[in-house]
């Protein structure tokens, strides 16, 4: 993809509002936009989620962004942030206790939304791996070496955001992109890591109970039609379990150029 040219650096704040609205690229299995741009100096990388269980996800288990600097799907120079943490605000049980299943599936409550923010809120570490002359664990209010600067919210609209600046001293070790820069290849990974499935007494027994409450709400064919069917509605009631993506782990990469100035 053609790379996007940044006219005025980005606040790194936890804000989309230096962004494109909506974010130009998304993903529907992990349920996250993202967007990327550069300028003269700096490479900037965002990303955003509304979805609650992702969110989840990113402030219990943390998030890794990976920069390839040879364009491709390999290793790089490795930004973690938020890290993983052992506190119990997103501590999952069987019965859900943080999510209510409804029509539009699992919606954000009061308490669960106080909880989003607050681990927000402690999410003030990040580690820096590979990175020119900037590498280890930093402070998120601690000024790095190399000039990284990274910083994630919950914004009005109840979006987590998450915003980095890079340096290109820190990647490609000079302080300015030249013309035989521009066009280069470049790429960003973003991995979410999933929670660790809950261990139940009796698979079956769940999957009866699943099928139960989708017979109960009326579960519908390809077509259309509604099924009668115990087995139909089970079957869909267990495709369509909203906590299911809490379990499932994701990376996503985008693959992009070095823009030039217009």
């Amino acid at each position: 993809m053609p790379g996007t040219w940044q006219a005025q650096p980005v606040i790194i704040d936890g804000d989309s509002k230096d962004w494109p609205s909506p974010y130009p690229n998304y993903d529907s299995k992990a349920k996250i936009g993202y967007a990327t741009s550069n300028d003269e100096q700096n490479l900037y990388i965002t990303m955003e989620t509304g979805d609650e269980l992702t969110q989840m996800k990113i402030l219990k288990n943390g998030m890794v962004v990976t920069i390839d600097t040879s364009g491709k799907k390999g290793d790089g120079f490795v930004i973690s942030y938020p890290l993983q943490n052992d506190n119990e605000i997103f501590e999952v049980q069987k019965s859900g206790e943080h999510l209510r299943k409804e029509q539009t599936g699992p919606q954000v409550n009061k308490q669960f939304g106080q909880k989003v923010k607050k681990a927000a809120g402690l999410a003030n570490q990040l580690a820096l791996d590979k990175f020119i002359d900037c590498s280890g664990a930093f402070l998120i209010s601690q000024p790095t070496p190399c000039g990284i600067n990274v910083k994630l919210a919950i914004d009005q609209y109840n979006d987590l955001v998450w915003e980095a600046v890079i340096p290109f001293k820190s990647i490609y070790g000079k302080q300015s992109i030249s013309k035989t820069d521009v066009g280069r290849g470049i790429s960003v990974c973003f991995a979410i890591k999933g929670y660790k499935k809950p261990e139940t007494k009796s698979t079956a027994g769940d999957n009866n109970s699943m099928g139960q409450s989708g017979m109960n709400s009326g579960g519908r064919n390809a077509n259309g039609a509604r099924m009668n069917s115990m087995h139909g509605a089970g079957a869909r009631a267990v495709q369509e379990n909203p906590m299911a993506h809490l379990y499932e782990s994701s990376k996503t990469w985008k693959q992009f150029s070095i823009a030039g100035k217009p």
